[in-house]
């Protein structure tokens, strides 16, 4: 081997020391991270998310407050030999013995599983509730739970507490409404009275509502969640279920007031039947008498003309009048088909006798 190969393989020797050397001495933290740099089990060093100005000086106060607690019964940390940095980036460390943890430094959620909870008013209601959490103290969050999974199983004894004592302390009609606006709107449309407004669930009055009851559970729960170094943004209930007695029970008292409501409109249009018919009615009587009356005034007049018609023709002709009269009283005296003798000085023959020309 000559002298230009050996150079070579030192070189490359040498670079891929000094890689492995570099790889070794730093570590990247990105936008989405944040990092807790121990030597030997001690924190050395703390780098945070990119905030600002305010939020860093709290947040460092915070860390190194959380660098006097006892990590163990034997080792104390020490606020002053720890470095607080923020930003995303690349940052040293001594090689093999530190060890950097990176943590999120993002929003995370925690989903709770459905659990029962018992409402002042005795209904059991299966709640799935979540949460949104952040880690703003990597140095406490490390000291007290370590990672995620720990944590999760810290915030889901937390909320579950609080939770099941704020809604213990509120019937079924707080948690599930959150105002009095649906009450307002439904009571307007329906113009129901006061004593069928009292007889419904939904025209109760909400005193508090399930917003304010969510936001009781999340103060106090972020309180004792700050001892772990985590802020709880938010807690929210994503689905309530009633338990299947109280769900019977529940749509049949729904069923019973629908029924009741369907009842009253039922009524209320028979009841406007009831006038429009007796209206009608009157208007029909009212018309057939007005016709009636009029049919007759007409008959009379006719009749009126008719007999004076006949009043003048007879009186111009008293002849013809008997004539008239007398076949008439043939007729009604004589039944249909039948036959009958007249004799020469009867008046019939008289009148029916014809005279010569």
């Amino acid at each position: 081997m000559n002298a230009k190969n050996v150079i070579a393989v030192v070189f490359l020797v040498t670079v891929i020391v000094l890689v492995f050397v570099f790889l070794g001495c730093t570590f990247v933290v990105d936008e989405r991270s944040q990092a807790v740099v121990t030597r030997l089990n001690r924190p050395v060093a703390v780098i945070t998310g990119d905030l600002s100005d305010e939020e860093f000086a709290e947040v460092k106060q915070g860390i190194l407050a959380a660098a006097q607690r006892v990590e163990s019964s034997e080792l104390e940390l020490d606020a002053k030999g720890i470095r607080v940095r923020r930003g995303a980036g690349l940052y040293f460390k001594l090689p093999i013995i530190d060890d950097v943890q990176l943590l999120p430094g993002v929003v995370l959620e925690y989903d709770a599983e459905p659990r029962e909870i018992v409402l002042a008013d005795k209904k059991k209601l299966y709640v799935d509730n979540y949460a949104r959490w952040r880690i703003v103290n990597p140095l406490l969050y490390r000291v007290t739970v370590q990672n995620e999974r720990n944590a999760r199983d810290r915030l889901d004894d937390i909320i579950y507490s609080y939770m099941r004592e704020e809604l213990g302390k509120n019937s079924l009609i707080e948690v599930i409404r959150t105002t009095n606006r649906f009450r307002d709107r439904v009571g307007q449309a329906e113009g129901e009275g006061e004593d069928a407004q009292s007889d419904n669930p939904m025209y109760e009055t909400v005193e508090r509502g399930r917003e304010e009851i969510m936001q009781s559970v999340t103060d106090r729960a972020a309180v004792s969640a700050e001892e772990f170094g985590i802020r709880l943004i938010d807690v929210r209930i994503k689905r309530a279920d009633l338990v299947q007695e109280n769900l019977e029970a529940v749509f049949g008292r729904m069923q019973a007031e629908r029924s009741r409501i369907s009842k009253s409109y039922r009524s209320e249009g028979n009841k406007e039947a009831s006038i429009i018919r007796g209206q009608t009615d009157k208007e029909v009587q009212i018309i057939m008498a007005n016709a009636e009356r009029d049919a007759r005034m007409l008959r009379g007049e006719g009749d009126a003309q008719a007999i004076h018609i006949i009043a003048e023709a007879f009186n111009s002709n008293p002849e013809l009048y008997r004539f008239m009269r007398s076949l008439e009283v043939i007729e009604e005296s004589t039944p249909p088909g039948s036959e009958f003798i007249i004799g020469l000085d009867s008046s019939i023959y008289d009148i029916l006798q014809l005279q010569p020309e």
